[in-house]
């Protein structure tokens, strides 16, 4: 029992070291960012939308989802470099397994817990909806916007470099969502914003190829970066 409890406050103490280093000790800012920005938007939208639909609220917690991810996918790198741990983790065997592998996991499973509160505030205060589908979702968008900036990172190898790729990435993609807003290959895709002249079978099918296209798309992002982190003299030096 006691060895049990060891491991688990071992285990406990671990993921704060490591999610210390993930958001440079900014974590409580950026939960604080995205709240702040839910909340404002969150009224604006009550206040000007007389009628309140599900691609509202996607819209809605999109963006703070996307802020929840964005920093400890793009930094993460310079993180290490800063804290002076990078030395430490091109050390270990098979680092890119153990630490930075694990370390983007646990990226995602915050994210995912942390949307939750938030999906819980839009259906008591804006309107009811399913709130484990709007989630799971949010979280292919998520996937894929950490997986992008994780492999930018180990290219450019510098947070402030790769934020600044992945703003312009953004607009560019926002651009084209307009062009390809009924396409599967639309990485900003509403899956609740069905097109009226649109067959819902058709529908369904293009929300079904879009998700797996934004999934292997962030597998192979996510492989991709831990290629270019075998490279370790360009990191070190």
């Amino acid at each position: 029992m006691s060895s049990f409890r060891s491991t688990i406050q071992n285990t406990i103490s671990l993921a704060r070291y490591n999610m210390k280093i993930i958001f440079g000790g900014k974590f409580i800012y950026f939960i604080l960012a995205a709240f702040i920005f839910f909340l404002v938007f969150g009224i604006i939208l009550a206040l000007e939308s007389g009628d309140m639909w599900l691609e509202d609220i996607y819209g809605l917690l999109a963006f703070p989802a996307i802020l929840l991810v964005f920093f400890p996918s793009v930094f993460g790198i310079q993180s290490d470099a800063d804290q002076r741990t990078l030395e430490i983790i091109f050390g270990i065997p098979d680092y890119r397994y153990k630490v930075w592998l694990v370390r983007y996991l646990m990226i995602l499973l915050l994210a995912f817990l942390l949307l939750f509160p938030f999906a819980g505030l839009a259906y008591y205060a804006l309107m009811s909806f399913p709130v484990m589908k709007m989630i799971l979702h949010l979280m292919v968008l998520v996937f894929f916007i950490s997986a992008l900036g994780f492999c930018l990172s180990t290219l450019v190898k510098n947070g402030n470099a790769t934020a600044v790729i992945m703003v312009i990435l953004g607009l560019f993609l926002l651009i084209l969502a307009d062009e390809l807003d009924e396409s599967k290959w639309n990485i900003f895709l509403n899956p609740f914003n069905k097109p009226r002249d649109l067959n819902e079978i058709v529908w369904r099918e293009i929300i079904r190829q879009n998700r797996i296209f934004m999934g292997i798309g962030s597998i192979v992002l996510i492989l991709l970066g831990l290629l270019n982190l075998q490279k370790r003299e360009k990191f070190l030096r």
